[in-house]
């Protein structure tokens, strides 16, 4: 869980009006304590601009009895030498 949440940015901006440590707490009870979880990703795009990137695919979600195919997009900013997600949308 700990590398997980460290994708993310400390700039990254939860989605909607939560805050990060409400996003936090929902991510731990969406991911722990499933038996299998499994993340396929295809059609992937990458863009990059100097210290900022933006990568577009679709990604294939399964979880126990959850199932979730759909488009997502990642804004990332270059921090040292890691890509962290500042921005994360679906559907788009």
């Amino acid at each position: 869980m700990a590398d997980y949440l460290g994708a993310y940015g400390v700039d990254f901006d939860p989605p909607g009006s939560q805050t990060r440590k409400a996003w936090e707490e929902e991510r731990r009870l969406r991911i722990v304590g499933k038996s299998s979880i499994s993340v396929k990703v295809s059609d992937l795009q990458i863009k990059v601009m100097g210290d900022k990137a933006q990568a577009r695919f679709r990604q294939t979600y399964k979880a126990d009895n959850l199932s979730v195919n759909g488009r997502k997009r990642l804004d990332l900013q270059k921090v040292g030498e890691r890509w962290l997600i500042i921005n994360e949308v679906s559907g788009s």
